[in-house]
């Protein structure tokens, strides 16, 4: 529970009225109980402060609150940054009642740091460093020579292979892979497949020999600080060198980046993305859902790929790519209006043809 004095000083606000009423959660005023804290910053959820339940709320500008039965309120300004602080104050891990579970397993070799809350059927291997506050969750395995910053948060279900270097103020969610083996093959005999597709063997014996020779990975996985892993992606280790998360990057649920890939800081990856081998991509980039990006590109900083672009060509800094194969925002918007204008033109290209057989008709009747 959270006092409404408590909120007001993480919101760096003034709160009016009963600084000393508690909350277990914010909620939107229509549906608010008396134990929740309405936020009604938005004009349109200002207006559900006649029916709330709510004993207090976050508003967006000075009313009258006492004549809508509430005891206390807080004005704040941004609605989107209010609901981020808010939110975060609401699920903030409890530092209090922590405990190593006796049925997790801890190597003896393992370093882990001051207040750990450790769940059960967690494993953790041997030289395994992990800082102060870390919250591990149940059922989670950490592989041998792993190295964690302090107040990380490692939810239920997650895999973190040997090899990976995660920073400070770590998040992740349920079933989360770090450091899986990279998905690299070479043809057994050394050849390309463009080459394969050349080749026109048809001899069964020779066709048999034909195959892939797995490449094993041997990099590791290395993550910033300040970064959130979402549920069920998948990150894969570099074949010779790391795969890298740069500090401050947020990757959603679903998203699958392959070896050798560098990710730069304060990227945003939306579900389903998928970005294979060995690219480059920079500061700042914003991915939208179900983006694929080819193997070996570079993506410059701050550019944007909308939601399913396909791309296979590099990128300078700051573009907004659309579409697949991707192209620039506007030639894309252009392209897409053209698309609309064919069937009009056609009815166009066919009234004319018409129009010029009835003529060749006439002429040649004379």
């Amino acid at each position: 529970m959270i006092s409404l004095a408590e909120i007001a000083e993480a919101l760096s606000c003034k709160f009016q009225g009963n600084g000393n009423l508690v909350f277990s959660s914010p909620s939107e005023p229509k549906t608010a109980k008396k134990d929740q804290l309405a936020l009604a910053i938005d004009p349109k959820y200002m207006e559900q402060l006649v029916d709330t339940k709510a004993k207090a709320a976050i508003i967006g500008k000075e009313i009258d609150w006492q004549a809508k039965g509430l005891e206390g309120v807080i004005v704040a300004g941004n609605s989107k940054i209010v609901l981020a602080t808010i939110n975060k104050l609401f699920s903030s891990v409890d530092r209090k009642n922590r405990v190593v579970s006796r049925h997790a397993l801890v190597s003896k070799s393992a370093l882990i740091g001051l207040n750990p809350s450790i769940g059960p059927y967690v494993i953790v291997s041997k030289n395994v460093e992990i800082g102060d506050n870390a919250t591990i969750e149940n059922s989670v395995f950490i592989g041998e020579n792993v190295k964690i910053g302090k107040d990380c948060l490692i939810k239920s279900g997650t895999r973190i292979e040997n090899k990976t270097s995660i920073g400070d103020d770590f998040i992740c969610h349920q079933n989360v892979v770090l450091g899986s083996d990279g998905f690299s093959f070479t043809t057994k005999s050394g050849e390309s497949i463009f080459e394969r597709l050349n080749n026109k063997e048809t001899e069964p014996n020779k066709i048999k020999k034909k195959g892939f020779q797995r490449v094993a990975s041997v990099g590791g996985v290395l993550i910033g600080d300040n970064v959130e892993i979402g549920a069920n992606t998948c990150i894969d280790k570099g074949t010779l060198k790391d795969t890298v998360i740069g500090s401050g990057s947020k990757i959603d649920n679903l998203v699958h980046i392959a070896h050798n890939v560098s990710l730069g800081r304060n990227c945003l990856i939306c579900g389903q993305v998928g970005i294979a081998g060995s690219t480059e991509v920079g500061d700042n980039v914003i991915m939208g859902g179900q983006v694929g990006v080819a193997d070996n590109l570079v993506i410059g900083e701050s550019s944007v790929l909308a939601g399913k672009t396909g791309l296979s060509v590099n990128i300078p800094p700051r573009k907004f790519m659309m579409g697949n194969p991707a192209m620039e925002m506007t030639s894309n918007v252009a392209s897409y209006k053209a698309l609309r204008r064919l069937p009009r033109f056609q009815k166009k290209v066919n009234d004319l043809a018409k129009s010029v057989n009835k003529l060749l008709t006439l002429l040649n009747d004379k």
